[in-house]
């Protein structure tokens, strides 16, 4: 466990160098699977923030780390590794507004997409392109940046 913690405050420093003041210290783990040992103890080696898959269960996981987590993954990994389609995605972005609106989850918690940047087909980028054109200037939508999302002060 120590060993984890060493080399994760290692690489965190190590982006921290190399990105200089874009660098910001929240953990997405591999497949967004994470120990809670692990959790626990992510402040001391100089993570803030976590983000996996899936409804949070709380705002702090550990004392001085927030989580906010994502709950679209816009790629089908199993099937084609190609974009889920615009009405899979609408669906699944509508299923976790309703779960925060039934208080299902956590109605604090912002809707996170997983993009997977490097792995977009086009379909999934044109999906992004339009939601962003229909939201960016919506009443009832705001698009966070992750200083907003995690609570840091950039």
């Amino acid at each position: 466990m120590s060993q984890t913690i060493t080399e994760l405050a290692a690489g965190r420093a190590g982006l921290e160098s190399g990105f200089g003041p874009r660098f910001r210290p929240v953990l997405v783990p591999p497949w967004n699977r994470i120990d809670p040992l692990v959790v626990a103890r992510l402040p001391e080696a100089g993570f803030a923030g976590l983000s996996t898959f899936g409804p949070r269960a709380g705002v702090h996981p550990a004392p001085a780390l927030v989580q906010c987590n994502t709950h679209v993954d816009l790629i089908a990994w199993r099937r084609d590794r190609a974009f889920i389609g615009v009405d899979a995605a609408i669906d699944r972005l509508v299923l976790h507004l309703e779960s925060r609106r039934a208080g299902v989850g956590d109605a604090a918690e912002p809707t996170g997409m997983l993009t997977h940047h490097l792995d977009l087909d086009a379909p999934a980028w044109q999906f992004l392109a339009e939601l962003f054109a229909r939201t960016r200037d919506h009443g009832a939508a705001t698009w966070l940046d992750v200083d907003a999302a995690f609570g840091m002060a950039n």
